[in-house]
């Protein structure tokens, strides 16, 4: 009897005769909690090992995704210099200390003081931050190895995005596009930091067993194809290459409006081994039957269920839209999944009918 582990993995590197994969895409613990309810099975405090108990009597692969980019820039709350409306936070670098302000009302990112790089002055902190990354290599690992014997067999494992195209999150979304207009030299120098902290971690990663090296990018209503092509593809072929070469496989996430970007070529150019979501309308603006028309036979799809009508949908809408992923991807690799992570608030029934759907409608092809 192969593992869900195994099940995964194996249909990723040769999907021909394997069984078809479900695996829904991060569901919250609230979702996980209310369906091991409505199935009659008990609820724990650990909501791993409740997602695990909930796959086993549902019949499908869990996947998680753990972290990659706090181990790059591990930002730490001072307390002494916070008031009632801001954390102040800080990295001790070797060129100073480098302070962000979050507000604890809109989180982490809810306002522009969350976003530490204002200024072209700013990407130094960058390079001196990635510099260090090296020397938590013993909790990088410590963390790799938790995570891996915590799972063990239950489910694949996939390394979370590190964003270099994007400074890992440390820049606004407006000021990502002028920095790299106006400061294209100190820029590269930012991404390529990231990059190599990056590959740093992952090859930890690696030898702790972790089953999917990672990154991410915005969809055309961040992007442009030309921009992504100059700014992200180089980064993501460089990930993807290095992870072959080691033997690895690469996961490439974008829940975006991607359609053009598909056909286009870029997904294809990525060399990725799976690529989620091909989200659909109205969050996105993908049709997978067409999209799977464009992206290579070697690559392994996964999605893309509609997170609203999952959420607020009936049971019986949730059959009917699987029955079209079914048959969309129908002749190609791919795994039954949502079109990103399952909402809150998602009602048990329509989770349960849009698992057993995939699994009955897939295994019966």
């Amino acid at each position: 009897m192969t593992t869900p582990r195994q099940r995964f993995l194996n249909y990723v590197r040769n999907p021909a005769g394997a069984r078809p994969i479900v695996s829904p895409f991060l569901p919250y613990a609230d979702v996980i909690e209310r369906t091991l309810r409505h199935v009659g099975l008990p609820v724990t405090d650990d909501p791993v090992a409740n997602e695990v108990v909930l796959s086993r009597a549902l019949d499908y692969e869990p996947m998680f995704m753990i972290a990659c980019d706090s181990f790059i820039f591990p930002w730490q709350i001072d307390e002494s210099r916070s008031d009632a409306e801001y954390r102040t936070m800080m990295i001790q670098t070797p060129i100073g200390e480098w302070t962000r302000r979050v507000s604890r009302s809109l989180g982490e990112w809810g306002d522009e003081s969350g976003f530490p790089v204002k200024t072209e002055a700013d990407h130094a902190y960058i390079v001196a931050a990635c510099s260090q990354v090296h020397e938590r290599a013993g909790e990088i690992r410590a963390y790799y190895r938790e995570w891996r014997q915590r799972i063990g067999e239950d489910g694949v494992i996939v390394i979370g995005h590190p964003h270099p195209f994007w400074l890992s999150f440390q820049i606004s979304q407006q000021n990502i596009i002028l920095h790299y207009l106006d400061y294209p030299d100190t820029f590269r120098r930012s991404m390529d930091a990231i990059y190599e902290a990056a590959l740093f971690v992952m090859d930890i990663a690696m030898q702790e067993g972790i089953d999917f090296m990672s990154d991410s990018s915005y969809g055309l209503e961040m992007t442009s194809v030309k921009l992504c092509r100059e700014m992200d593809l180089p980064y993501l072929r460089g990930f993807s290459d290095w992870t072959h070469a080691r033997g690895g496989l690469f996961w490439y996430h974008n829940c975006g409006l991607t359609r053009a970007m598909i056909r286009q070529g870029i997904f294809n150019e990525i060399g990725a081994d799976v690529i989620e979501t091909i989200a659909p309308p109205p969050s996105a603006d993908n049709d997978l039957a067409e999209s799977r028309r464009w992206i290579d036979r070697r690559v392994t799809t996964k999605g893309n269920l509609d997170l609203g009508l999952l959420r607020d949908g009936t049971s019986d809408q949730i059959i009917d839209a699987t029955r079209r992923i079914v048959e969309a991807a129908r002749g190609y690799p791919h795994i039954y999944s949502t079109a990103d992570a399952v909402l809150p608030n998602t009602p048990a029934e329509n989770y349960i009918a849009f698992i057993r759907t995939a699994r009955e409608l897939a295994t019966a092809i």
